[in-house]
């Protein structure tokens, strides 16, 4: 185990030491006694710590760091995924009960792109932890990618870890609640950042032989495959339509979730000038409604990724 991980767990171990008292005697061995039940008191026990560090560059490794957050804090999903500026993200680990698997069949095939995760990885936001419900635009869940992923995957609350493993490079890791489970807590929020140190230290090694094989793939041609901003896509896209600068702007904010205001708001134009940008621009694609708009959007990421695989 590297310097860097010893190190945080010895600063973390040596922080939540307290110095008895006389009386504190029994209550510290009743204590001893107990299975952790909080999620920083599960990742900083000895025995749980060193089953999770002993899988370390290891296949089994996400399957325990699973079931040690899990036992601590009830979690439906786990998933490791690394975003990069440039470029479709490394799949580290992803398990899904359901059938048929929407995070493959959509997520890794475009639709991340408009993950607000993914979109704060490329901001000053991609170091810290952060609510789902904090990163997300005001009509989220009222988009087509909120209705044609997480709600098909039945998600209905997600913390997600952003650290950078350099420049270029986001580790991100996901927990995810589905339908039957409560949302997080606030107590809940502040244990897992608690604790995210840790974490950070332990997913830079474990993630470290996967990206070295992955990050340098022959130069990508397409804004698929090259994983540019929704609006330069968009701009690609949309001008084999004459849409002008204005309403490619809109379409991208549309994608992400934003309500007319929100776009407004963004763009420094009023709701009711949105609303005739957005007029016109569906006039130029012939369609009607947003669905349509999401649909038109993530065929074009398929068939430039399908072009980029043709030899």
């Amino acid at each position: 185990m590297g310097a860097d991980i010893l190190a945080v767990i010895r600063a973390f171990r040596s922080g939540h030491r307290r110095r008895p008292t006389a009386d504190s005697g029994k209550a510290l061995s009743a204590r001893a006694a107990r299975r952790p039940t909080s999620l920083t008191d599960a990742i900083l026990d000895p025995a749980a710590l060193a089953g999770l560090v002993e899988e370390l560059e290891t296949d089994r490794f996400f399957d325990r760091l699973h079931d040690l957050l899990d036992s601590a804090l009830h979690i439906d999903n786990l998933v490791a995924i690394v975003f990069r500026s440039l470029g479709s993200p490394l799949i580290l680990h992803q398990k899904s009960p359901q059938e048929p698997n929407f995070f493959r069949m959509m997520y890794t095939q475009g639709a991340y792109l408009l993950d607000p995760f993914f979109l704060a990885s490329k901001d000053e936001r991609r170091s810290g932890i952060h609510r789902l419900k904090h990163l997300a635009p005001d009509r989220f869940i009222e988009s087509e990618f909120y209705r044609n992923y997480y709600a098909k995957v039945s998600m209905i609350d997600e913390i997600g870890l952003l650290s950078p493993f350099d420049d270029e490079l986001t580790i991100h890791l996901s927990l995810g609640r589905r339908l039957g489970s409560a949302r997080f807590g606030a107590r809940e929020f502040r244990a897992f950042s608690h604790i995210a140190p840790i974490l950070v230290a332990l997913l830079r090694r474990q993630a470290r032989a996967a990206i070295q094989s992955w990050r340098n793939p022959a130069a990508p041609n397409s804004q698929a495959e090259a994983g540019g901003k929704v609006i330069d896509i968009a701009q690609d896209w949309l001008k084999d339509f004459h849409a002008t600068a204005r309403e490619t702007e809109i379409a991208a904010l549309i994608l992400q979730g934003h309500s007319n205001i929100s776009i407004g708001q963004a763009l420094r134009i009023s709701g009711e000038t949105v609303k005739v940008h957005r007029k016109h621009l569906y006039a130029k694609l012939s369609i009607s409604s947003q669905t349509e708009l999401f649909l038109l959007f993530i065929d074009r990421i398929r068939r430039l990724s399908l072009a980029l695989r043709r030899p």
